[in-house]
């Protein structure tokens, strides 16, 4: 169980498309208990063979429950929050507008923190991850608030 929040970390999936459900078999795969991340936000493609479905865009899906550690940032996971984009360099409006902010601004008031605790996982790792400069997602949010 985590104890500590101090930190909000965004994640892509890397690829372009998938759910949460898909996310925790690729996981399971690597012999982990399951989806690393609390949150994913899909990108309207759950499937490589599904075209773009405006209805699939931006749906919150949870992954691991808010009490559970993640496991999605090494040496950060015991005391963060993991949220999953799903896309490799490209990311809806959707996605980037609507819902990640939204789930941030609930996050942000659950936990007592601000958007400077929010952090790209590269930020911690020699990854590009993901793939977004956090200091937008930082600005996004703070503009929000």
């Amino acid at each position: 169980m985590r104890k500590n929040t101090s930190k909000i970390i965004i994640h892509c999936s890397d690829s372009n498309f998938g759910t949460a459900n898909l996310i925790d078999s690729w996981h399971k795969a690597r012999g982990w208990k399951g989806c690393g991340y609390h949150y994913i936000i899909t990108n309207g493609r759950f499937s490589h063979t599904d075209s773009y479905m405006e209805n699939n865009d931006g749906i919150l899906q949870q992954g691991r429950g808010l009490n559970e550690i993640g496991a999605h940032c090494k040496g950060h996971n015991s005391e963060s929050i993991g949220i999953c984009l799903i896309g490799k360099h490209h990311f809806t409006a959707q996605q980037l507008y609507v819902t990640l902010p939204s789930i941030l601004r609930i996050l942000i008031g659950l936990y007592s923190l601000t958007p400077k605790d929010i952090y790209g996982h590269c930020e911690f790792s020699k990854k590009t991850c993901p793939n977004i400069d956090p200091f937008l997602i930082k600005h996004i949010t703070g503009r929000l608030l």
